[in-house]
């Protein structure tokens, strides 16, 4: 129940460190000046602890009128525990947007104090999720992770969808794992390769994905290599682990391809993974010269013995 009487209060009055304000404040000096101008038009919502204030919602609210010098106006919602508070405070902000980092608040906060079912048909709808959506799935799949991870989903390089094969992971390879996510931002189909490739050489070697890691070198940065280039040379790493066959048809085709290219801008690349036995040739140029250097060197490289062999790699295996 709801005492709809408005009530005004000091800031200094009203206690706002409560655990179940889960969204973040949107105070900053348009808000301020927005409050200065026309006044507090919104009333707060304030619960009672014994004598206390505790404040339920309108954090931005309070902090402006705190810095204002003003009074904070509002009214006594019937919510006597933290988890009730919580859900007030989720409705009064339900027309925000919920991002990754939020979500992973709101379900920890909830995950230890309601039941999973509730997780799913109370907290899920008011994060603009339905109650048996796939993504609920792969947050309840996160939430049974130690909180330790959390840091990498809400700086946002590790992208939800690859919780279901880091799942699998032992706790030592998940440890072993998480610095690749500590400074690279992933894409979901980069990571869940990235992570399968490495779980499927595990099982298929008999060893720990920490020590296929170690033993071949598989550092998580290199001095002065981008993000983009760190997480392509991973998955490629993790890529000739999982397809060792594959590893040493690329590494055929590369040895051919430079012996092909030497000294040109031309560059070769098979077609299908080596399936189909065809290559693609191209080459980039910003002017005529450029262009015509490029023809002349075509017709250089068309003369090298290499084509046959690499028109070869993969057709007898």
């Amino acid at each position: 129940m709801t005492d709809a009487q408005i009530y005004s209060f000091d800031p200094a009055e009203i206690d706002c460190s409560g655990e179940w304000l889960l969204y973040s404040s949107l105070f900053d000096e348009g808000f301020i000046s927005s409050i200065k101008t026309v006044g507090q038009l919104v009333p707060v919502l304030f619960a009672k602890d014994g004598n206390k204030i505790i404040l339920v919602a309108g954090r931005s609210r309070v902090l402006a009128a705190e810095k204002l010098g003003l009074k904070v106006s509002g009214i006594f919602v019937d919510a006597e525990d933290e988890v009730s508070r919580a859900f007030v405070h989720m409705e009064e902000n339900r027309a925000r947007v919920a991002d990754d980092a939020l979500k992973l608040h709101v379900f920890r906060f909830f995950h230890t104090r309601i039941a999973e079912k509730d997780l799913s048909q109370r907290v899920a709808p008011l994060l603009g999720m339905k109650p048996k959506a796939r993504d609920l799935k792969l947050w309840l799949e996160w939430l049974a992770l130690p909180q330790d991870f959390d840091v990498v989903l809400q700086c946002g390089n590790f992208p939800l969808a690859a919780v279901s094969v880091f799942s699998k992971f032992s706790d030592e390879d998940k440890k072993a794992i998480l610095p690749y996510f500590e400074k690279l931002g992933w894409s979901r189909s980069n990571a869940v390769n990235f992570l399968t490739w490495l779980y499927e050489t595990s099982r298929r070697d008999m060893k720990s994905v920490s020590a296929l890691i170690s033993e071949h070198g598989l550092s998580p940065a290199k001095e002065n290599e981008s993000p983009k280039d760190g997480v392509a040379r991973l998955c490629k790493a993790a890529k000739m682990l999982r397809f060792p066959l594959f590893s040493d048809l690329l590494k055929t085709k590369e040895n051919i391809v430079g012996e092909i290219c030497v000294g040109t801008k031309w560059r070769v690349e098979s077609v299908g993974n080596f399936e189909t036995g065809e290559v693609v040739l191209q080459t980039r140029f910003k002017s005529r010269d450029v262009m015509q250097k490029a023809i002349e060197d075509l017709d250089s490289i068309q003369k090298s013995d290499g084509w046959d062999k690499l028109f070869e790699i993969g057709r007898e295996k």
